[in-house]
């Protein structure tokens, strides 16, 4: 599973094109992101963060692919 954090603010949509691979590190990130929100306070308040988890080894084509290797 992949996790990615969009954010979405009165500008529109920030998509997060990385994600986290694991849900260990979406946690860590998570915290993170709680941090630096509460840190700027009112600036942030009509701004939403959106957690999407996409199933799968992630969602990038060959990434995390486990198929047979060619040796030379």
């Amino acid at each position: 599973m992949r996790f990615y954090f969009h954010i979405v603010d009165k500008y529109g949509l920030t998509p997060d094109g990385t994600g986290c691979a694991d849900q260990g590190t979406a946690v860590l990130h998570a915290e993170r992101i709680a941090a630096e929100l509460a840190k700027v306070g009112e600036f942030c308040r009509s701004g939403v963060v959106l957690l999407a988890a996409v199933p799968g080894p992630s969602s990038s084509p060959g990434e995390g692919a486990t198929g047979p290797t060619a040796k030379a």
